[in-house]
């Protein structure tokens, strides 16, 4: 795994998946609401968070902006950023990663 892997999983790992499952349950019950609003919301906190702390890692790591223009650096990569993150997490990955681990992770 990379250095950037690293970073995003741990950040995912240890700060934003948690936090994104405390909020979208503060939002839904699983009990009472649908499964898709469930996992939806999941994806759509999970890019709200990640996209922005992975634009400052990008920021950092990759554009090496280590002077007075971090702040605008890193606003206007996740600026950037953003709209890619969420479609792909909510149109590719996240419906392709859900259909695999249903297919190995299979309850028998």
């Amino acid at each position: 795994m990379t250095k950037d892997g690293n970073v995003c999983y741990l950040i995912d790992t240890f700060l934003v998946g948690g936090l994104a499952k405390k909020m979208t349950f503060g939002i839904f019950n699983p009990k009472e609401d649908k499964q898709i609003f469930i996992v939806l919301s999941i994806s759509v906190f999970s890019v709200m968070f990640m996209c922005p702390l992975m634009s400052l890692a990008a920021t950092l790591l990759i554009k090496r902006a280590f002077d007075a223009q971090i702040i605008c650096t890193w606003i206007s990569t996740t600026i950037k950023n953003f709209p890619m993150a969420f479609f792909w997490q909510l149109c590719f990955a996240g419906p392709v990663v859900r259909f695999l681990f249903g297919k190995i992770f299979k309850d028998n």
